[in-house]
């Protein structure tokens, strides 16, 4: 019995050696086929994650049109005025800043969690135009005349002097569109008050004749960063953004213009097209 082991045992190895490992062919099959499995699977994972970062944004969007009543309740319904029309529209006063954060605001909520520029060169934005200002981790000190930040987000709010430009609609908007100064506003539940950023220059070459991921400006100028539209899909388009409405609820909207000239994309000196 023991020599008959033996034999058995020295009968199997090469077989099994064999029958236990892959050829070259059946490695590549494996390797395409995992390829494949990949390529089916990144654009949906990709596809989730910002409808993850959308409603993320949406939630950002709401606690602004909650701090921005709340500065409208403590002021006899007037909110928070930029005092000249030549801002862009992400432009926010050092002191409004100040209120929102003190509302529960954190810095990270004026940011669009989709926008990859401002998320990576954030202190570019966050500090941009503060001559005196100082942030001091929670909020800002020794506030100087005029400095501001640029938010991820724009403001459709009137200046103290009021805005001359005329704000165009989309062709499916029912309501004309408006800045908005005051809580007392009729049809709050139709009165765009902070929005996502969809902003481009002119550039013949691309979709909708504009460029929405390379917006240049002061930043540019300053840092040699592009602000850039959030939610593009492939770097490139806007797909749509948030729109956080004065009664507080908000709503996530296509971007899909008439782009032959009934667009909401008004015009300040060198700055973009915004659109919403």
């Amino acid at each position: 019995m023991r020599s008959t082991r033996v034999s058995l045992l020295h009968k199997g190895p090469g077989r099994a050696g064999r029958a236990g490992a892959f050829t070259l062919i059946e490695l590549l099959v494996v390797i395409a086929i995992i390829a494949v499995l990949m390529g089916i699977l990144m654009p949906a994972l990709a596809k989730v994650r910002e409808q993850a970062r959308q409603k993320n944004c949406a939630a950002r969007l709401r606690q602004q049109t909650l701090s921005l009543n709340m500065y409208g309740n403590e002021n006899s319904t007037k909110l928070p005025l930029p005092t000249t029309g030549g801002a862009w529209l992400q432009d926010v006063g050092i002191n409004t800043v100040n209120f929102m954060l003190r509302t529960g605001m954190t810095r990270e909520m004026f940011y669009c969690p989709s926008n990859a520029n401002h998320q990576k060169y954030n202190d570019f934005f966050w500090l941009y135009g503060n001559n005196n200002s100082q942030w001091d981790g929670s909020r800002f000190v020794n506030v100087g005349t005029g400095d501001f930040v640029v938010s991820g987000y724009c403001f459709i709010l009137d200046t103290t002097g009021g805005r001359t430009e005329k704000i165009r609609r989309y062709a499916k908007d029912n309501e004309e569109k408006i800045w908005v100064k005051s809580l007392q506003t009729k049809s709050p539940s139709t009165r765009e008050l902070v929005i996502d950023s969809i902003m481009g220059v002119p550039d013949s070459s691309r979709n909708y004749g504009r460029n929405f991921a390379e917006v240049p400006g002061g930043i540019l100028g300053l840092h040699g960063v592009y602000d850039r539209t959030s939610h593009l899909k492939g770097d490139v388009d806007p797909v749509g953004g948030n729109i956080g409405f004065l009664d507080g609820h908000t709503e996530w909207r296509a971007f899909n213009p008439d782009m032959d000239g009934n667009v909401a994309a008004p015009r300040y000196g060198n700055s973009p097209g915004f659109f919403w």
